[in-house]
Formats: C-alpha cells, sequence, structure tokens
C-alpha cells in the first residue's frame, strides 16, 4: 500500500518539479508525532532464572501516567524476578510489576522517578478505521526507539495462542507497521500522537498484530483477585455451529455455539444447560457463530460480565428455544504457583487451566510445565505435561514439597519419579561439568 500510494505521487510529479506542498505536510506531521512519541517509549530488562543460570530479555514499553505507570505485554516479564526499566534519557529504574494478564499478553509497571515524566495518551481504539496511517514504536533488536510506519490493515483479529491452551482473550488491531523482536510492548499511535494499541507480535512480511487501547484501559482498571483480573466465567467448552451441523440437526437457520462440555462444578454445570444445546443469545445479545473466531468473541463477551450477576442464556434445544438464567461465576486461577528447580525443568500446581492445557484428569499434584533443552530433565526424557510424582523416593503432593527440596544444594545426580499419560517411569537427572559458583 505505501509503495503504491508513493509510486503514484512519483508518476505524477514533473521530472524536475519540487516536492508537493501535502507530502512535505505529511512529513512533518510524522516527524512531529515520532519526536512527541520517542521520549514516552522505554526500553524494559527483565531478568529469570533457568536452571540456576540468570537469563536477559529485553523488550519495550510505553509510560501512560505522569507518575511513572508503564504499560508492556506480559511475555516481556514472565517469569522475571526482576524487571529494570530505561527511560528516554538513560537513567535507570527497578519496576514493581502491579498488573500481570496473560490472556491479553498485557502487563503493568511502576517506576519511581524523582519528576513527572513525558506521557502518553490512550485513544479511542473503536474509532480505528482500516486504512488509518500509524507508527510503530519499539526498540527491535535493540535498536533504540526505532520509528515504523504504515496502516491499520484490519481490526477484530483473532489469533491462536504460542502457547498450548492459551489462546489470548482480546481481539488484534493488524497492521504493516513493522513490529519485530524486542518491539513487543512499545506503542502503536496514530497521527494525534494518541497510542491506539500495544504491539504484541509480528509474523513478518508486514503483518503484526496490537493490542487494542480499549483492552489495555480494561486491564489497567480491572479489579485482581488473587494476583489476576476478576472476569466472568461459565465454564463452557464450545465449538461453531456450523451450517452442515445446523443442516444435519434440521434446523438450517440456526446460528449459534454449539456446548461441547462442563467444566466440573462450572456455574454453566449448575444452570439447567445441557450438552447439544446451541445457543444464539447471551444477555439480550444474538450469538453467531460458525468459524473458531467467534468462540473468542463469545469469550470475551462472558469474561466483561460481573461475576456473580445473573444473565439470560436463550438455547436451541431440539426443535424449541429454551432461555435460562445463569450466574456468572469467577474465572479459576489459570496458571497457579509455579517452582523452578535447578535441573532443568519448572512444575506449577494443577488448575483447571492446568488440566485443561495439558488434558489431565488429576485435579492435585504437580505437572511440568517447561523443560528447558539440553537440560538434565531434557535429557532424561522429562516433557511439558508430566506429573512428578517422587522427588529421590519421596512422594510429592504438594508444591510446597517442591519449593523445598529445589532450594536444597543441587545434587550431581537425581533420582525422580513421574507419570506420562497412563504410564510411570523413572528419570535419573546428571549434571554434567557442572562449574561450581
Amino acid at each position: 500500500m505505501k509503495k503504491i500510494w508513493l509510486a503514484l505521487i512519483l508518476l505524477s510529479a514533473p521530472a524536475v518539479a519540487q516536492t508537493p506542498d501535502f507530502l512535505l505536510q505529511t512529513q512533518r506531521l510524522i516527524t512531529s508525532v515520532s519526536d512527541r512519541v520517542k521520549p514516552t517509549v522505554v526500553h524494559i530488562e527483565s531478568w529469570s532464572r533457568r536452571a540456576g543460570t540468570r537469563v536477559k530479555s529485553l523488550g519495550s514499553g510505553v509510560v501512560v501516567t505522569a507518575d511513572g505507570k508503564i504499560v508492556t505485554n506480559h511475555h516481556v516479564i514472565d517469569k522475571a524476578d526482576q524487571v529494570q526499566v530505561v527511560l528516554d534519557d538513560r537513567s535507570r529504574y527497578d519496576a514493581v510489576v502491579l498488573q500481570r494478564d496473560k490472556l491479553t499478553d498485557l502487563a503493568v509497571l511502576q517506576i519511581k522517578a524523582p519528576q513527572p515524566l513525558p506521557f502518553a495518551t490512550l485513544a479511542d481504539s473503536e474509532k480505528v478505521q482500516v486504512g488509518q496511517w500509524v507508527l510503530a514504536v519499539g526498540n527491535p533488536y535493540g535498536l533504540d526507539r526505532t520509528v515504523s510506519f504504515g496502516i491499520i490493515s484490519g481490526k477484530g483479529r483473532y489469533i491462536p495462542g504460542s502457547e498450548q491452551g492459551m489462546t489470548p482473550l482480546n481481539d488484534f488491531l493488524q497492521t504493516d507497521a513493522n513490529i519485530d523482536s524486542g518491539s513487543s510492548g512499545g506503542p502503536l499511535v496514530d497521527l494525534q500522537g494518541q497510542v491506539v494499541g500495544i504491539n504484541s507480535s509480528g509474523i513478518g512480511r508486514g503483518i503484526g498484530f496490537t493490542i487494542p487501547a480499549k483492552v489495555v484501559k480494561e486491564v489497567m482498571q480491572g479489579k485482581v483477585q488473587q494476583g489476576q483480573l476478576e472476569r466472568g466465567w461459565l465454564g463452557l467448552y464450545t465449538q461453531p455451529f456450523t451450517r452442515a451441523l445446523a443442516a444435519y440437526r434440521g434446523t438450517p437457520n440456526v446460528r449459534g455455539l454449539l456446548i461441547s462440555d462442563f467444566a466440573p462444578g462450572s456455574p454453566a454445570a449448575r444452570s439447567g444447560l445441557r450438552v447439544g444445546d446451541v445457543i444464539t443469545e447471551l444477555d439480550g445479545s444474538p450469538v453467531d457463530a460458525e468459524e473458531e473466531d467467534e468462540i473468542q468473541k463469545f469469550a470475551q463477551q462472558v469474561s466483561r460480565l460481573t461475576p456473580g450477576t445473573k444473565v439470560e442464556v436463550k438455547v436451541r434445544r431440539g426443535s424449541g428455544l429454551t432461555t435460562l438464567p445463569v450466574e456468572i461465576g469467577l474465572q479459576p486461577h489459570l496458571e497457579g504457583a509455579e517452582v523452578e528447580t535447578p535441573y532443568g525443568f519448572r512444575v506449577a500446581e494443577i488448575t483447571g487451566f492446568r488440566q485443561q492445557q495439558f488434558r489431565l484428569t488429576e485435579k492435585s499434584g504437580v505437572v511440568v510445565t517447561e523443560v528447558l533443552d539440553g537440560s538434565p530433565a531434557s535429557e532424561a526424557g522429562v516433557e511439558e505435561g508430566d506429573l512428578l510424582l517422587e522427588w529421590d523416593d519421596r512422594p510429592i503432593e504438594r508444591l510446597e514439597q517442591v519449593e523445598k527440596l529445589a532450594d536444597a544444594p543441587a545434587k550431581t545426580s537425581l533420582l525422580l519419579r513421574f507419570k506420562k499419560g497412563q504410564y510411570r517411569y523413572y528419570a535419573l537427572l546428571q549434571q554434567r561439568g557442572r562449574k561450581k559458583s
């Protein structure tokens, strides 16, 4: 698009004519916006521990209040035990993580600077239009406050998650402005210099995804309970009610979401809804889902409902319509507490999300959530989703047990027992070439 636009300008201009005034004005506007926004963009450096080694990660962020609140991506600070922010003047500050929200890939940090900071304003992202010019600002590959120019290529994009079982809850703006490694967490701004979104990921060839400013505001203003945002929850497993399914059931004109299962003990399971019902309306709003994207729109709609309130759910059951009152529940904690071991693997308590992520039947115990390549755990065949049963012949039932054992000095050899599916196995973890620190 940008190349075509520039080519048309060049073709329409006389060979030796000066640059058209409107082009110079546009250039000055872009430069002015860039100069205003860049001082609000920060470097973020985070450190986490992996198998006893400190690992540094880099990302970007944007200051959104004069007193030092900064918005970035969750994945920039995920699992970090130390986060620092570097401002435009090269001053460096330790940051406190105020909010972590993995479902939207957003995090809010706080720094204490001795003076008010320049900050960016969040725009009304609902008014963003496809084709609108935007600037992406960030620190790709560590290159300081790089600016790229593009347009909004699409709205309402739902993309699959990078982690098994973790699909982002929010929709995305799509842009052809470059979003490269290190740009994550930086702002996408309009030509008024307002932040229309926080850049999250790019997949090359001018395709990048940005979290809308509306979602950023919701996260910043949301109530936090037990370390995560309070969200509505029904506990439904659904799939699109396609035209083929509708025709098969003899209801070719019905559109909605097909209920395929319930989370045990969930509000939906207690409500009178049944497997096989087709949800056609939620809280007065029609539900129309023929594609997987529509499931995420429905999940987003549910998440914005207030826990404890009752809503009406209209379903097609057989040949008739039924309306049921359903009380909105509080979304369970997603990930639970985790423990990093010095043997190259991480374990977590089993939550409802972990059950779904790793297809577990167990409701208690600890599950492996990460295995580092080349680590003793990796070489012994340990994999994500395995259950840790024993540590040196000690039965493991709670995460606190692993925490105490992992804090002890690492052994040269350690015998563990795991469960993979229905199969139990021993794993001898051996530290090779360990250096004294």
